[in-house]
């Protein structure tokens, strides 16, 4: 491959924090979900089942108690009507009979009509509680389009008296018009209209204390919610002041650290440069520069996966030769690979990995050999001893790394195994291991997925653009 510039990069918003960031806050989402939703519930049953029962429920009652006085004017109206006119249209002759008038004056006394009108075919007003209106003629459209053509109509009305004392009474009406048919042809109406006024006030008291239930009910519903929102705030700020406060620690804790680190390294190179060491103590000397060093390196690390969480990890990549990298991985694990028995068989291709094979690679190397590392040390650590670790290289349209052990990830940890702190059957695992690599990854455009099963065993795999 051509060799290429170095070029510094500032990963200002980096995949792998970016991602965590949002995975945890729909974390968060979720489980405030049923809360929203049930507040959602209680907003929407404020309002609706108090429009509900005044637009549908009292509206609903009221027709049947319209209906039940319609009903009842038609039985009345038949049973006026004497036997011997039953089937003749109605006009002023035939209902001149002494029988008739009796059955109308019952009709307002026994059953508390406040009116009754009888109509002829043609709309004219046979008889009428109301004398003055006799003779008249009924012309309106409900007697013309709907009474006339044999359908019967009722509707709730008011009659107001004339003011005694000074005030009115109102009374509630119900004003039923009844055809009276033969076959098709119309002989004539009956209208009767009742006094409602008591079933009507028992209507409306039902409808206020409906209504007021109602309203408190999904107040009350509303109120309890709001608590158990207001608390959830509450824990989600607490868990926020918490989270920046570990942050904080976090960095003053690293940089406390570095401080008695930078002493001893600069303590060794003053014993090595101005007093006279025998071997033994220069072995001691270069282990004490080694610790020293591995835990600044450590320190440094977690300062660099803040960073990229933080997006403001400066990413510099330059030419490397991966596979050397690769070969140093194993190298190095190799002590731990002997001591579990698990050996480590580095393929390149379709054939083993030679000392002498060479892809340059633009990337930054120390990145790189932690996420192999990592995932290669995982995989020995999973394996039993007899086993094979597979370290699986292919370079076609990008670089791409596989590791691969016969031991399967836990099912606890699977949909998570790329989370932060998630870990499963190490006593001494934090968890972080796998959650550094793929921010490391991501940082460097690249990929990086998982795949375990009781069959297969665990495959990790990384992909870089070449």
């Amino acid at each position: 491959m051509p060799a290429r510039g170095r070029k510094k990069h500032t990963a200002r918003i980096p995949p792998g924090g970016l991602r965590w960031l949002i995975f945890t806050k729909q974390n968060r989402s979720r489980r405030n979900f049923p809360l929203l939703g049930i507040l959602l519930l209680a907003v929407l049953g404020a309002v609706a089942l108090p429009l509900l029962n005044s637009l549908v429920i009292y509206p609903a009652y009221t027709k049947i108690l319209v209906g039940t006085f319609e009903d009842s004017a038609r039985r009345l109206a038949v049973l006026t009507i004497p036997p011997s006119i039953k089937h003749t249209r109605l006009n002023a002759t035939v209902l001149d009979t002494p029988r008739f008038l009796a059955d109308v004056y019952r009709l307002e006394t026994d059953f508390g009509l406040l009116k009754v009108r009888v109509f002829s075919p043609g709309g004219t007003i046979l008889y009428s509680t109301d004398t003055q209106e006799i003779d008249s003629v009924e012309s309106g459209p409900i007697f013309t389009d709907l009474v006339s053509k044999g359908r019967r109509y009722a509707h709730l009305g008011v009659l107001r008296s004339e003011p005694i004392r000074g005030q009115a009474v109102t009374i509630d009406t119900v004003a039923a018009f009844v055809p009276l048919m033969r076959g098709g042809a119309f002989l004539g109406a009956f209208e009767l209209v009742f006094d409602v006024t008591r079933p009507k006030h028992n209507l409306d008291r039902f409808n206020a204390y409906a209504t007021a239930g109602t309203f408190a009910i999904s107040f009350c519903l509303l109120a309890a919610v709001l608590f158990l929102v207001r608390q959830e705030a509450a824990k989600e700020h607490s868990r926020l002041q918490a989270e920046k406060l570990r942050e904080d620690v976090d960095q003053i804790t690293r940089h406390d650290i570095k401080s008695p680190l930078l002493g001893m390294l600069n303590g060794i190179t003053y014993l090595e440069s101005f007093t006279n060491v025998d071997q033994e103590q220069q072995e001691m000397l270069n282990d004490m520069r080694h610790a020293a060093n591995t835990g600044m390196d450590l320190i440094n690390r977690s300062l660099d996966l803040y960073k990229m969480e933080a997006g403001n990890y400066d990413y510099a990549p330059a030419d490397v030769d991966i596979l050397s990298v690769c070969r140093r991985v194993v190298h190095d694990l190799s002590e731990l690979a002997r001591a579990k028995g698990v050996p480590v068989r580095t393929v390149y291709g379709e054939k083993p990995l030679a000392p002498e094979d060479v892809l340059s690679l633009s990337t930054e190397e120390n990145l790189f050999y932690s996420v192999l590392a990592n995932l290669v040390k995982n995989a020995i650590e999973a394996s039993q001893s007899g086993e094979t670790v597979d370290l699986r290289i292919r370079a076609d349209k990008e670089f791409t790394v596989a590791v691969h052990n016969p031991a399967p990830v836990p099912e606890a940890v699977r949909a998570n195994f790329f989370d932060k702190f998630a870990t499963a059957g190490k006593r001494t695992g934090t968890g972080l291991g796998t959650y550094s690599a793929r921010l490391m990854v991501e940082v460097m455009g690249g990929r990086i997925h998982m795949h375990s099963s009781e069959e297969d065993g665990t495959t990790v795999a990384v992909a870089l653009p070449l």
